[in-house]
């Protein structure tokens, strides 16, 4: 049974715009997975045209919910050029310049869907734009990468030091591990979303429904414990 303290919590997720649109991502790629599924089977095409429909409503819908995302990235990418470290200054600009411009070129998808601004190469403009994604969900691997390196030689010199360590230094770096990895997967994941839509490898439906699930998942989990801490 659920308890008026779960109610609460759901709806503190569900109050924030993020909370709704990676709940509407996952159902999105559900969608598209299951759309996968159900062709394969052999389903009825009433069935399929039921969820094909589905799948092209949200991610119509998420537009809306991310229209303003680029403000978000091109401040994000200026706090970046304050970070004193040059790999993740330079892996974090080129991060939130690449989130910039795909949300950019979503804005513009949008306007172009609804009619409110039609635009002849739309076409070129979604390329250019999972292209951006792709840049910068491969700039945050690689500063995955090498935030892995930087973590094992703090856990070396913590090791080293032996009894001296402050308990509060391995908590944090056991916390920094852990959301080191976490970004690495959900990047990866993510990676073969763009890669698929520009067909540079040959991911079927069913890989990239599956693929966006784990990552709106997690997404959705990061902005569960953000405003349920």
């Amino acid at each position: 049974m659920v308890s008026h303290a779960h109610v609460d919590m759901i709806n503190r997720f569900l109050a924030t715009t993020t909370g709704r649109e990676k709940l509407c991502r996952l159902v999105q790629y559900f969608s598209r997975f299951y759309v996968f599924y159900l062709t394969r089977t052999g389903a009825s095409t009433d069935v399929i045209k039921r969820w094909a429909e589905l799948k092209g409503h949200l991610g119509n819908a998420r537009k809306f919910f991310r229209l303003l995302k680029p403000i978000e990235f091109a401040q994000s990418g200026i706090k970046g050029l304050q970070l004193q470290d040059p790999v993740l200054r330079a892996s974090t600009v080129i991060k939130q310049a690449g989130m910039f411009l795909y949300y950019t070129t979503e804005a513009i998808n949008l306007g172009n869907i609804t009619n409110f601004r039609k635009v002849e190469n739309i076409k070129a403009i979604t390329t250019f734009g999972q292209k951006c994604w792709f840049i910068a969900l491969a700039a945050s691997w690689l500063s995955g990468l090498y935030k892995f390196k930087v973590l094992a030689a703090k856990q070396a010199k913590l090791q080293a030091a032996g009894e001296k360590v402050d308990h509060a230094d391995i908590a944090k770096l056991q916390k920094d591990q852990f959301t080191a990895r976490y970004q690495f997967v959900q990047d990866s994941c993510d990676m073969v979303i763009p890669t698929a839509g520009l067909g540079w490898i040959n991911f079927d439906e069913g890989i990239v429904g599956i693929a966006g699930m784990i990552t709106s998942a997690m997404a959705a989990r990061n902005q569960w414990l953000k405003v349920n801490a």
